[in-house]
C-alpha cells in the first residue's frame, strides 16, 4: 500500500490487520506519520492480525520495483500522491499523480500482482485543469490491464474525513473546521458558504477500498454518501456537536474553488455491494472526540 501511513491509509491499514492480510507500507512520510500507524503496530503484534511492515521511500525511488517484486503482493493500493495538497500546481500534480502511479503499475506487474486499486479526488476530476491528470492515469490503467493482464479499480472519492486527517491533506474542510473550533478560534467560510461537498466518512471509504479488491474489475466506481452539504452547513454541524459557539467568518472565495462536488454512488451498490452508513453528525462526533483525545 502506497500513502499507508496518512488517515485514509493507516485506516485501511487496521482493517486489512484485523481480517488477517499481510500488509506492506510504503510512504515517504511527507504528509503521512508513523504516529498514524502506532495502534496498527500494536495490532500487528497480535496472533491472530495480519502481519506489517513499513517501508519509507518514495514511490518514485528507483528501488521500488524490486522492493515490490520481492514482497509479491497480490493487489497493490495506490494512495500515494492523492491527497497532497502540494499537487495543486499542474506541473506538480502531473508527477505525483501520472508518473508516480504509472511507477507503481510497472513495481506491480514484475512482482505478478493481480491487481491494482487506486483512489482519484472527485474534486480534482471536476477541475477542467486538474481532470487531466486523472484521465491519463485512466489510460494507462486501461493499457496495462490489456498489455500485462493487471486488472484495476479507481475508487473516485469525494471529500474524506475522520480522525488523524489534518490540514495539510487535501480537501480537509473538515480537519481545518475541528482544530480551529476546538481551539476556540475564528473558523473561515471562503466564498458565500453556498459551495457543497459531499462528506464521506473514513470509515465508510476504508470499506469501499476492501470491497474493490476483489470486485468491479476494470472499473471506475464513485462512492460518496450522495448529500449536498454546503460549508456553511458543515461549520454549523462542528459547532453545535462540539458544543462551543463559534460563529463564522467570511473570507473571499479562493479561485478555481468548485461551486459543487457531490458523487453518486448508485454504481458502487451494484459493483461493490457498497453503500455510507456513517451520518454526518456521527462521524463528525467521533472525529470530535478522536482530536479531543488527542489534545488537538
Amino acid at each position: 500500500m502506497t500513502g499507508g501511513a496518512g488517515f485514509i491509509g493507516s485506516a485501511l491499514v487496521e482493517r486489512l490487520l484485523a481480517e488477517g492480510h499481510h500488509v506492506e507500507v510504503v510512504d515517504d512520510l511527507t504528509t503521512g506519520s508513523l504516529a498514524n500507524l502506532s495502534a496498527a503496530r500494536e495490532q500487528a503484534r497480535h496472533e491472530e492480525a495480519g502481519a506489517l511492515r513499513i517501508h519509507q521511500a518514495d514511490v518514485h525511488d528507483d528501488g521500488l520495483a524490486a522492493l515490490v517484486e520481492r514482497r509479491h503482493p497480490e493487489v497493490v493500493i495506490h494512495l500515494a500522491g492523492a491527497t497532497a495538497k502540494a499537487a495543486r500546481r499542474a506541473t506538480t500534480q502531473v508527477v505525483h499523480e501520472v508518473a508516480g502511479t504509472v511507477h507503481v503499475l510497472d513495481a506491480a506487474v514484475a512482482a505478478g500482482a493481480r491487481k491494482v486499486v487506486c483512489v482519484a479526488g472527485a474534486r480534482a476530476q471536476a477541475d477542467v485543469i486538474r481532470g487531466i491528470p486523472a484521465r491519463a492515469v485512466h489510460e494507462y490503467l486501461a493499457a496495462y490491464q490489456d498489455r500485462h493482464g493487471l486488472t484495476h479499480t479507481t475508487v473516485v472519492m469525494p471529500t474524506v474525513y475522520g480522525p488523524r486527517q489534518t490540514p495539510a491533506t487535501e480537501s480537509s474542510v473538515v480537519a481545518v473546521f475541528v482544530q480551529r473550533v476546538l481551539a476556540g478560534q475564528t473558523c473561515v467560510v471562503h466564498g458565500d458558504g453556498t459551495q457543497t461537498r459531499d462528506l464521506l466518512y473514513v470509515d465508510d471509504a476504508v470499506d469501499a477500498l476492501v470491497r474493490a479488491m476483489g470486485h468491479a474489475d476494470g472499473a471506475t466506481v464513485e462512492v460518496g454518501t450522495g448529500i449536498a452539504t454546503t460549508v456553511s452547513e458543515l461549520h454549523a454541524t462542528v459547532a453545535r456537536v462540539a458544543g462551543v459557539d463559534c460563529p463564522a467568518v467570511p473570507g473571499e472565495r479562493r479561485a478555481h474553488e468548485p461551486g459543487e462536488v457531490v458523487t453518486d454512488p448508485r454504481r458502487a451498490a451494484t459493483l461493490l455491494g457498497w453503500e455510507p452508513w456513517t451520518g454526518l453528525e456521527d462521524g463528525v462526533a467521533q472525529t470530535i472526540e478522536a482530536a479531543r483525545s488527542a489534545g488537538t
